[in-house]
């Protein structure tokens, strides 16, 4: 008895993998791209290839128009059109068209949050060297430029003074 209930049941979960397994929609998009999904194409899709439960190739999308109307009434007459009618509107994205789309935009909003980040790095970078020169022009270490022919000359006091105000209101001004 309990051998034959066990393979009852072992039976019964065989056959049913292969029914889930088969309940899947199967078409080519525009871009001839190869779409699997549990969610039926939108009407924009040129040929289904497989359906759950029929046959590929029977498909036929629904207009959004006569999915509410009953499969048994007539089609209703289309409303007569208005003299201030207004231009077709575009048709709306496919489903892969609005997640590229999406996808484009995330990139686009990290790649400029990356962006910014970076900035902040060199900017606090440059800044932590400003203050460290500040800090040695106000402790009166030696200091040096270079020259128009490229050799050092050291600061007197007065070119010290001018460079610790030129040097403090770089501070003020970028790294406040």
């Amino acid at each position: 008895m309990k051998r034959s209930s066990a393979l009852c049941l072992l039976a019964a979960a065989t056959l049913a993998v292969p029914v889930q397994a088969l309940a899947y929609w199967q078409w080519r998009d525009a871009n001839g791209r190869m779409v699997y999904s549990d969610v039926p194409p939108s009407a924009a899709a040129a040929k289904v290839l497989r359906a759950p439960g029929r046959f590929a190739g029977e498909f036929q999308p629904v207009d959004a128009a006569n999915a509410t109307a009953p499969a048994t009434a007539a089609p209703a007459a289309p409303p007569p059109a208005k003299a201030s009618a207004k231009p077709a509107a575009a048709p709306a994205p496919t489903a892969e068209e609005a997640f590229q789309k999406r996808r484009e935009a995330s990139l686009k909003a990290a790649t400029e949050e990356a962006r910014k980040e970076t900035e902040a790095a060199e900017r606090e970078a440059r800044c932590a060297q400003l203050r460290s020169y500040a800090n040695g022009l106000q402790q009166g270490m030696r200091a040096a430029v270079a020259g128009p022919d490229g050799s050092l000359q050291h600061l007197n006091s007065d070119q010290r003074q001018a460079e610790m105000l030129k040097t403090n209101a770089s501070l003020e001004k970028n790294c406040s």
